[in-house]
């Protein structure tokens, strides 16, 4: 099964181009959020990626949550992943979208911790996160503070799924680590191919 992960494209034409040619050459595309620019531009930016392919897509702290959701319902390809799971191919794929408070879309490490529970005994799970988790290098900022989520790294830590995927540190892009034997990955703009075996 051949995915494609990609978050913070924020109206560049350029990689919103990249992730459409893309898409076409994979089985199921996931964005991780943050299509728009301080809440606009999302309905445009997702226009142009519909290629026929099935879209798993998170909130980013730029998006509005109720505008994406609104759209996910109207389209029968376009899936709203936040707070929900989906399977596919015996792999699943649990959502946590948004960002911390201060940020347009705020989640916080309270609501955070209450959606995660919900993927606890969930097994073959890939864990799909706008925010990446704290204290990592795939949260570290230019400044060197880290911007992710408490919660998610308990979570990692406790839970071990597959694999992280995230995007919100435009920095931190494609950079990887480990937390307990579960790689964390920052997709960026220009995307990810991943095979996944089942």
């Amino acid at each position: 099964m051949k995915i494609l992960f990609f978050a913070d494209l924020h109206q560049d034409s350029g990689a919103i181009s990249q992730i459409a040619v893309l898409l076409k050459d994979v089985d199921y595309g996931f964005g991780l959020g943050d299509y728009a620019s301080f809440g606009t531009g999302l309905q445009d930016t997702l226009d142009h990626l519909d290629v026929g392919k099935e879209l798993y897509l998170l909130p980013g702290n730029h998006d509005d949550a109720e505008e994406l959701k609104i759209i996910c319902l109207e389209h029968d390809r376009f899936h709203y992943l936040h707070g929900e799971h989906i399977t596919l191919d015996k792999i699943t794929f649990g959502g946590l979208g948004g960002g911390l408070p201060g940020l347009p879309f705020a989640v916080t490490e309270e609501n955070a911790r209450r959606i995660l529970e919900r993927f606890y005994y969930l097994e073959n799970l890939i864990l799909c996160t706008h925010t990446p988790p704290y204290g990592t290098n795939v949260d570290l900022t230019w400044n060197g503070s880290h911007i992710g989520y408490h919660s998610v790294r308990d979570f990692v830590i406790e839970v071990q799924p597959l694999g992280v995927y995230s995007g919100h540190v435009h920095e931190a892009e494609g950079k990887t680590d480990w937390l307990k034997g579960t790689e964390l990955v920052v997709v960026g703009r220009y995307g990810l191919i991943v095979d996944i075996d089942s």
